[in-house]
């Protein structure tokens, strides 16, 4: 498989992935699927490994920092509560939805 730099890759819509796969026969779409996963393995290996991935425990007062800053940030109007959050999930999975039917 050819490597391409990030400058020469072009971005396409869902929409025109799901035009190219549409049609393919089931073991198609399995081959298709595990050629992904495989091209993405390395990556995932490699981020796993570094240190930017390594997890360390939070201590209490760690913990008890993080929830008072939250707690600030809340009280000060900052942030988004859970349910403007899911309705903007809503809203996105509505509009990718609606361009894949568009596309087929």
């Amino acid at each position: 498989m050819a490597t391409t730099t990030t400058r020469q890759r072009a971005s396409y819509p869902i929409s025109h992935y799901w035009g190219l796969v549409k049609d393919m026969d089931d073991s198609q779409k399995l081959q298709l699927i595990t050629m992904l996963a495989e091209s993405v393995k390395p990556a995932v290996d490699k981020k796993q490994d570094s240190e930017e991935y390594s997890l360390k425990p939070y201590t209490m007062e760690e913990i008890n920092a993080r929830i008072d800053q939250a707690e600030r940030e809340s009280a000060a109007g900052l942030g988004q509560d859970s349910e403007e959050m899911f309705r903007e999930l809503e809203e996105e999975f509505a509009y990718h939805e609606l361009e894949m039917v568009e596309a087929v």
